[in-house]
């Protein structure tokens, strides 16, 4: 092992432990334990300690290599800021409270059958293949349903992300793009091999909703034998309280204007015909001046309570860019790539897809999808093709660890999720690993049972 994977690890090591035992915030892990690596690499190395900040602000803002600009992570956090500021006064307007207030006529207060709708209702949303979309609508949905009963919020965030981790798969998803291109395969030689796992996978998403939700009954109290009796006036109590909080902001005569504004932005976003933070923070611009007239002290107070919300996710995705910039231009990242690819054990060549799977895990959270996919897998698939071992074998296995990969800190969207259902980072990570986990072993499954990663 090299200098710069043995610092790199350790690095990532410190930032897991640190989060998980709550010592550190995310931001501060993120920005704090990069910093403090990559100043003690530069020292043991002879390089300048101040390259350190180099490395951030490419990391931050924007890289030029080879002629080409890549950008940073400030991109992806001006995208969360707006786009969580948008939803949240859309929230605060009342645009999504009658499709609540219909859902707890529907549910009638059942835990398991509100969890059970949220997931159905992500896996739709996340078809289209975008997370930021399936977040934003899905908890603009159900976080007030889920608080108006009681429910446990970070399970939503479980719930958004199982099934989202399965339409990533979907040939327009971004993490099998990654792999096609790494692989040089075609979609139709990898997708088709995809999908059994897939339909189990999904299966499996909604067992869990069931699951939690009869936890959540238990825990709750609600007999769902005893649901009838819920009287209309009962009903009716419920609705209220979504419609008499902060009652003063609810503009239901706009509810169409907000309605028709939502759609087109999105419309937009998914389409990609403009830029995301500017497609929302014009709507976010719009929707003030409509909802709250020419009037400069209200404007400038529902802007000021709806970022709120969106400030800190958007700061710890900047923070993000400290670490990705640091594992990228210090040359840990590569030398960590070719430290993972160097553990595969003499003479079980056979089993390289699945150690592709499983190597996956720590690889696509910790080192982000286009570092696993485009330094790790390279490697290991030249290393395959000598034990005549298909790319196509080697490109599911890639994609297994789809399963687990929403525990990272590395994409902008978790941030706005986990801020969204008031859930700790170090939390989620371990829900994900927890629930992500068996349906790994579910895609291994059968992926060996169809074929698609044949043994032998």
């Amino acid at each position: 092992m090299t200098l710069a994977a043995a610092v790199g690890l350790i690095m990532i090591l410190i930032f897991i432990i640190g989060v998980m035992k709550r010592w550190l915030s995310p931001y501060v892990g993120l920005a704090v334990v990069p910093l403090a690596a990559g100043m003690i690499y530069c020292l043991l190395t002879g390089q300048n300690v101040l390259d350190v900040f180099e490395w951030v602000y490419s990391g931050v803002f924007y890289a030029v290599e080879d002629g080409e600009v890549s950008a940073g992570t400030v991109r992806s956090a001006m995208m969360v800021l707006f786009a969580c500021t948008y939803f949240t006064l859309m929230m605060q307007v009342g645009l999504f409270d009658p499709l609540v207030i219909a859902m707890i006529k529907l549910v009638k207060g059942d835990p398991m059958k509100i969890m059970v709708a949220s997931t159905l209702v992500a896996a739709g949303v996340s078809l289209d293949g975008d997370g930021t979309s399936t977040v934003l609508i899905t908890t603009a949905a159900f976080v007030p349903l889920y608080k108006q009963f009681g429910i446990k919020t970070p399970y939503l965030a479980l719930l958004i992300c199982l099934p989202t981790s399965v339409f990533n798969m979907s040939p327009w998803g971004g993490p099998l793009a990654r792999v096609l291109s790494a692989l040089n395969l075609d979609v139709t030689e990898l997708f088709p091999l995809l999908l059994p796992g897939m339909g189990v996978a999904l299966i499996y998403c909604v067992f869990v909703a069931w699951f939690l939700g009869k936890k959540e009954r238990k825990r709750l109290g609600y007999d769902p034998a005893n649901a009838s009796h819920i009287t209309a006036e009962e009903l009716e109590k419920m609705c209220d309280i979504v419609r008499n909080n902060d009652p003063e902001y609810k503009r239901p005569k706009l509810v169409w204007f907000n309605l028709i504004l939502s759609v087109i932005i999105m419309i937009l976003l998914i389409g990609g015909y403009a830029n995301s933070a500017v497609l929302f923070g014009g709507g976010l611009a719009l929707a003030l001046l409509v909802n709250f007239g020419f009037d400069f002290h209200l404007q400038k107070d529902r802007l000021a309570a709806a970022l709120e919300d969106g400030m800190p996710a958007a700061a710890m995705i900047v923070a993000s860019g400290f670490l990705m910039g640091i594992l990228t231009n210090s040359g840990m990242g590569d030398d960590i790539a070719i430290f993972l690819a160097s553990l595969v054990p003499s003479g079980m060549e056979n089993l390289l897809p699945l150690f592709v799977a499983i190597l996956g895990i720590p690889g696509m959270i910790f080192l982000s999808s286009d570092g696993y996919y485009f330094g790790i897998l390279p490697v290991l698939a030249g290393l395959a093709a000598q034990y005549g071992i298909t790319a196509t074998a080697m490109g599911v296995g890639a994609m297994i660890p789809l399963a687990t990969y929403y525990a990272t800190p590395l994409i902008a969207w978790i941030w706005i999720l986990i801020e969204r259902c008031e859930v700790d980072f170090g939390e989620h990570q371990k829900q994900i690993l927890k629930w992500g986990l068996p349906m790994f072993a579910i895609y291994c499954v059968v992926a060996v049972l169809t074929g698609a990663i044949p043994l032998f």
